[in-house]
């Protein structure tokens, strides 16, 4: 009641607000006020730190107007040494939680209990948000590269105002370095633990005289063999006998350009292209033997911003990328249970594979796998004992000595094109891998107008086209998706209330295959006297369908109700801003709470479209999308295949954060604190258990929270998380920096047929898996040497303490094991499952050498 209460006040204040506005727009002064120059913005206040670095003007207004807003410079990038975006993120931005696993060659970048969906990356102005393809996911944060980002602006709450879906928790916005009109570069050398080797540079300089025109060169060669990523455990028998446990190497290569022509001290015109490729590999330990993928990132950024005279200003910015992925998925290829034979008892195939080979011994035919009945392959393969041959040199796959039942008997491709021409798409070559992937381009514009002194307003509009840029092997439609927006944001600084900076908006977008969508939004910021302040937001955003939920893939069609999901954000800080002992501080304490709505599910038709199979019972969470299940028939679609909806589930996320920052003297901090609880449905609320062993089905529900609370902490979600970045610079050569992280609970949830099974006392004997509660302590060192300090030498510590820990957990089963194929090991079976993870860096050092000029 009270947060209902809380939401409804903050509606009305707002409402109030924009009267008073209205009213007051009138008797206000003509003003004189300049727009805030493109080189020169105002002074303003972030974490305590005055920032007069360059900002862009969306960032700068965010924070003047209420939005939480943190700014990451490259002095403290260059401080932690960081080798990726995903490292960057996870010990310098508040509340980042990363998803999969930096160090394998994927992941994700997630604010304030958010899913993928909900935190908008941008590299100079181009959305990473993967968009959908046949293959596999396209994560553009891997593209980054740290050395060459100049700030990182993350603004907090509902943000898809200004940039469209998928910033409903929040943007982070990624500013690459640029030709200013001088001449100016850095070369750079890193080398350390695991084989890590690294080059990199860049290199700017004016064209002309006066440094009008400038152009930048950029590169970067990223090698490493990587640690251990998963431990030995965590493989299947079978994948182990077939090599599946191997390095997991990482490769990144970049290089770009950029161009700038400075018209005049308010105008500006730049362009950028680059090029990059990420090769990792991505193979899992229970069931994939060697998974290598190639991904490539060619993207074009162009932007343009002036003054049109003292009361407007103008910006825009235009992009287009092509992201592509192709890669090899072999996985294990093991001697099973023949279907074709029937057990005689039951008429029915064999489950034991004991019981059939005791059926063919006495009836004479072969007791396994037979791949070679003429025996013409030649017997000198001794790779390895039951592989090629058995103890005794004796071939297997021949009639007289067949694979044994759960013996690996070779590799294969894991992957045909289901729903296009039906070959294999995940080969090592040509005729059997072929590329996959998106073409997405876009331009965003706005006029900023200053009407009084105090009151101005941001008028803009975006537009976003993405198609399929698959082979047509993969059978994707290549129908454009289309997204038009139009925005307005009218702001205002109230004399009623000295200090006070307040901010109303709206925008509406049209969408060609999926429902159109408005968003709103508010915020709000009062200075105190001393410095305290408060700041506030509310609003809505939402995320965008991909490709496959829109019907673009060939096994379904369109869902022409399907709905964005819907994200409303109510947000709020109390601080202060202050000297003291002659530098500055801040602290704050501040509040979120998200409801995210709408959310995507699919299903085959006949579990979503009632009528469709009487003997199905339809989930009562989905929200029936009554023109598609009216139509889906004449399409050729079968009962079996995928229908995407809007479900009523709705995720519930509430957290409380502690930021501190000081800058005084020799000493510099940031820690940021948050609490979070992101809520999902829990599946086993009310479900029965199960009896290990016998798969007895009991009356009792799960016992513990699994089965008798409503919902649960997401998923890959901790519960808390804490930061921190202190450095101290003794003199002007010397930084040492400690970048410490502590990771509260986290968990991954075993599958639902494990959750419900209990021994015979009634406790579950595969319990969820807490991978959190670590502490991960980084530090560095850097020295300058030469006259201008122009030299940069660093040694970096990553996991001082040696925790063990891991980055992300994933739930399997033995499927792919010789027990588990033999049947010796079932879904009854305690044993049968079991959870592994992707491993933190150990200890390990490297070193870094920079040289700019």
């Amino acid at each position: 009641m009270h947060e209902l209460f809380l939401k409804t006040l903050w509606h009305r204040i707002c409402l109030f607000a924009l009267s008073a506005m209205m009213a007051m727009s009138g008797s206000l002064a003509t003003s004189q006020t300049q727009t805030p120059s493109v080189n020169d913005l105002e002074e303003v206040i972030i974490e305590g730190r005055r920032v007069t670095e360059e900002m862009s003007t969306v960032a700068y207004d965010a924070a003047k107007f209420g939005s939480q807003v943190q700014v990451i410079n490259s002095v403290e990038i260059d401080t932690g040494g960081f080798t990726n975006f995903g490292e960057l993120a996870s010990g310098l931005i508040r509340g980042a939680n990363i998803g999969y696993s930096p160090d394998e060659g994927e992941f994700t970048i997630r604010i304030d209990g958010g899913s993928d969906r909900d935190t908008l990356l941008l590299l100079d102005g181009v959305p990473t948000f993967d968009r959908g393809t046949p293959l596999e996911d396209l994560w553009g944060a891997t593209a980054i590269d740290p050395r060459m980002i100049e700030t990182v602006e993350i603004l907090r709450g509902g943000q898809s105002l200004y940039y469209g879906g998928n910033g409903g928790l929040g943007v982070v916005s990624v500013r690459y370095k640029e030709p200013k009109g001088e001449q100016r570069g850095e070369f750079g050398a890193y080398y350390g633990s695991f084989k890590t080797r690294e080059v990199y540079g860049n290199v700017a300089y004016p064209i002309d005289d006066a440094g009008v025109h400038s152009v930048m060169f950029y590169g970067r060669s990223y090698e490493s063999d990587a640690h251990e990523i998963f431990s030995k455990e965590a493989y299947n028998d079978v994948v182990l006998e077939l090599g599946g446990r191997h390095d997991f190497p990482y490769t990144y290569n970049l290089i770009g350009g950029k161009y700038r022509w400075q018209i005049d001290d308010e105008t500006y015109f730049k362009a950028g292209y680059e090029f990059a490729t990420v090769d990792f590999r991505d193979s899992f330990p229970n069931d994939h033997i060697f998974n290598p993928n190639y991904t490539e990132y060619p993207k074009f950024n162009a932007a343009f911003r002036t003054a049109l005279n003292d009361k407007i200003s103008f910006e825009a910015e235009a992009f287009y990328q092509a992201p592509t992925l192709k890669n090899s998925e072999v996985d294990a290829q093991i001697c099973r249970i023949p279907q074709s034979v029937l057990n005689p008892v039951t008429k029915r195939p064999f489950t034991l594979a004991a019981e059939f080979e005791a059926y063919a011994k006495a009836n004479g035919i072969p007791a396994g796998c037979v791949t070679n009945p003429e025996t013409s392959l030649k017997a000198d393969r001794t790779s390895r004992d039951g592989f090629y041959v058995n103890d005794k040199g004796e071939l297997y796959g021949t009639l007289q000595n067949p694979f044994p039942i759960g013996a690996p008997m070779g590799y294969v491709i894991q992957t045909v094109a289901s729903f296009g021409t039906g070959i294999p798409v995940k080969g090592f070559g040509e005729g059997t891998q072929f590329k996959a992937g998106y073409k997405e381009y876009g331009a965003n514009a706005r006029a900023k107008i200053l009407w009084t002194d105090n009151l101005e307003s941001v008028v803009g509009v975006q537009s976003i086209i993405t198609q399929d840029n698959s082979a047509t092997e993969y059978g994707v439609s290549d129908e454009k998706i289309e997204s038009n927006g139009i925005y307005a944001d009218l702001r205002a600084n109230l004399d009623i209330l000295e200090g006070m900076a307040l901010s109303i908006a709206a925008r509406q977008d049209f969408n060609n295959i999926f429902d159109d969508t408005f968003i709103w939004r508010a915020s709000v910021r009062q200075e105190f006297p001393r410095g305290y302040y408060f700041r506030g937001s509310a609003g809505t955003s939402y995320a965008n369908p991909r490709a496959q939920e829109l019907g673009l893939f060939g096994n379904t069609r369109n869902n022409p109700s399907l709905e964005t999901q819907e994200v409303e954000t109510f947000g709020l800080g109390a601080g202060i801003n202050s000297e003291f002992m002659g530098g500055t501080y801040n602290i704050e304490l501040g509040y979120f709470d998200t409801e995210i709505s709408n959310l995507f599910g699919n299903a085959a038709i006949r579990d979503v479209c009632p009528g469709v199979d009487p003997t199905r019972v339809i989930n009562p969470n989905i929200i029936t999308p009554t023109e598609f299940c009216a139509s889906w028939p004449s399409f050729g679609l079968t009962p079996l295949d995928v229908a995407t909806f809007n479900t009523k589930a709705i995720q519930d996320i509430k957290g409380y954060t502690l930021d501190v920052a000081f800058d005084i003297d020799q000493w510099a901090l940031d820690f940021s604190f948050t609490k979070q609880e992101s809520f999902e449905l829990n599946p086993l609320f009310g479900l029965t258990a199960v009896r290990a062993g016998t798969g007895q089905a009991l009356t009792t529900i799960v016992p513990g929270r699994a089965g008798s609370e409503r919902f649960r902490q997401s998923g890959e979600r901790p519960e808390w998380m804490a930061s921190a970045l202190l450095t101290w610079s003794p003199t002007d050569r010397w930084v040492v920096a400690l970048n410490p992280r502590w990771q509260g609970p986290e968990y991954a949830y075993v599958q639902n047929n494990a959750a419900r099974l209990v021994d015979a006392s009634g406790n579950r004997t595969n319990p969820d898996v807490n991978f959190g509660d670590y502490f991960v302590l980084n530090a560095s060192v850097q020295y300058f040497m030469g006259n201008e300090k122009q030299h940069r030498l660093m040694l970096r510590v990553v996991n001082v303490t040696d925790e063990e820990y891991w980055e992300r957990g994933g739930a399997t089963d033995r499927a792919f094991s010789r027990a588990g194929v033999r049947g010796e090991l079932t879904a009854r079976d305690p044993a049968y499952f079991y959870t592994y993870g992707w491993n933190g860096k150990p200890l390990s050092f490297f070193f870094q050498y920079e040289y700019n000029f």
